[in-house]
């Protein structure tokens, strides 16, 4: 007699339920809901360091040219441009939007008479980057976030220091 072959029906094979699915896909959904936030924290973190880190290599090179020429450069009227003297000292980043948004301008007030420098003659000298949002461009960062920045670099107030908001404008201040 010849043997048969058994036929394995549709339900005897192995397969997962609706229940097993739904839990797993529960259980992928809490881990996401949990990494998510993790993940745009660290994202922030990394643009909060570029933006500390842009502001200081600025400022250096600012100060440096101040150290060989005995002054600053003229202030830039256009944002995202060189300021004159500038343009082999400071990396292409100036150009470009900044991490938060905007574009860096450079503001020099020497003080005393007028020079030829934007100096206004009240004998205040000041000299700033200053990171300004243009309709192109807007400025994308949380205040709350802004004062991390200023706690790290400065006085951790955005309203005096180093570091300070100026309407839609954040100015990095190396002489005031």
């Amino acid at each position: 007699m010849p043997l048969k072959r058994y036929k394995q029906s549709r339900s005897d094979r192995a397969a997962y339920t609706l229940i097993e699915i739904a839990v797993v896909v529960t259980i992928i959904g809490i881990l996401s809901a949990m990494a998510v936030p993790y993940f745009k924290r660290v994202k922030e973190s990394s643009i909060i360091s570029t933006l500390e880190n842009d502001l200081r290599i600025f400022s250096q090179e600012f100060m440096q040219y101040e150290l060989n020429f005995g002054t600053y450069p003229d202030t830039q009227s256009t944002p995202g441009a060189y300021p004159s003297g500038m343009e082999d000292r400071i990396s292409n980043a100036w150009t470009l939007p900044s991490v938060i948004g905007g574009t860096y301008r450079w503001v020099y007030n020497g003080g005393g008479n007028n020079n030829g420098n934007g100096n206004n003659g009240n004998g205040n000298s000041y000299a700033y980057i200053e990171i300004t949002g243009i309709s192109t461009e807007m400025l994308r960062i949380d205040p709350s976030r802004l004062s991390e920045i200023d706690d790290d670099i400065d006085d951790g107030n955005t309203g005096t220091g180093n570091l300070q908001m100026a309407g839609l404008s954040i100015r990095y201040y190396l002489e005031q």
